[in-house]
């Protein structure tokens, strides 16, 4: 039997941490969790990828899961033009913690 993710856990350290970090500055706690990785440039259909991840680790962490894709900027030199910043994909899902699912 694979391992089971524990999104709940993910889940309560982020609420955590929300609430350390940034709850003195009139941060309340969060409603969505984003959760991803920077995707090997090999990938031939990031979209699937991302909705078979989504779909994996929901069932696994038994929460509802949507697939996400973002898109991160890397440093460049100073002389570099916005064309010529390398992006790289960022595969992931967006799930709401147990304690405000509905």
């Amino acid at each position: 039997m694979p391992p089971t993710v524990p999104l709940n856990e993910l889940a309560v350290a982020v609420q955590n941490a929300v609430q350390q970090v940034l709850g003195k500055h009139g941060v309340g706690p969060i409603e969505k969790l984003w959760v991803g990785f920077v995707a090997s440039e090999n990938i031939a259909n990031p979209q699937e990828v991302a909705g078979k991840l989504a779909t994996t680790l929901g069932r696994e962490g038994g929460v509802q899961a949507t697939a996400s894709i973002g898109e991160l900027e890397q440093a460049a030199g100073a002389a570099a033009t916005t064309a010529a910043i390398p992006r790289v994909k960022i595969l992931g899902l967006v799930f709401k913690p147990p304690a405000v699912q509905k």
